[in-house]
């Protein structure tokens, strides 16, 4: 299945890029690296310096419940050959509110921190998206792929315009 869907899109390819030299055009292709990108592109490391903030501040709030829980824990078992019965199970209902409380905030938390990355990371590729068609149509482009495409399994270091949309990004959203 797969060897036929690559052949199709590699035929696709092949027509597609004769069909456009047929008609006198030149064909213009550049490539994109998202990872080199992300690593290079100053906007994107202070977006990413910022969820990592975000992250360490619920990261404080979730070990100072962990350390509440863990002290009334540590209570309850020097107090618990003093405490009455009832005094115990009040204890024990206290810890285990406590305990249903905190794994709560972990999942909301993490849930929380999934959302944001995952909005953050939807505003970049939308940004990214246009700063690469308006370079594309600027330097006249007949494709753009990012490296990872399926089925791109090389090409030349010359047509990879990475650099460009680094530039282009980081002046656009600074």
């Amino acid at each position: 299945m797969k060897r036929v869907f690559f052949l199709i899109l590699g035929l696709s390819m092949i027509f597609f890029f004769q069909a456009g030299q047929a008609a006198g055009q030149s064909t213009k292709i550049g490539v994109v690296d998202l990872d080199k990108f992300q690593k290079t592109s100053k906007v994107f490391q202070k977006a990413a310096a910022d969820m990592k903030k975000k992250f360490e501040e619920l990261q404080k709030k979730l070990d100072e419940e962990r350390n509440a829980l863990s002290k009334l824990e540590e209570e309850f078992k020097k107090q618990s050959m003093m405490l009455s019965l009832d005094a115990q199970e009040d204890k024990k209902r206290e810890m285990e509110k406590k305990r249903r409380y905190f794994k709560y905030l972990a999942e909301e938390y993490t849930q929380e921190m999934k959302d944001a990355e995952t909005e953050a990371i939807r505003k970049i590729m939308k940004e990214l998206e246009k700063v690469v068609e308006k370079i594309g149509e600027k330097e006249g482009y007949t494709v753009i792929l990012e490296k990872r495409t399926l089925g791109l399994v090389y090409y030349n270091k010359t047509v990879d315009i990475t650099d460009r949309v680094v530039e282009a990004y980081d002046k656009l959203y600074q």
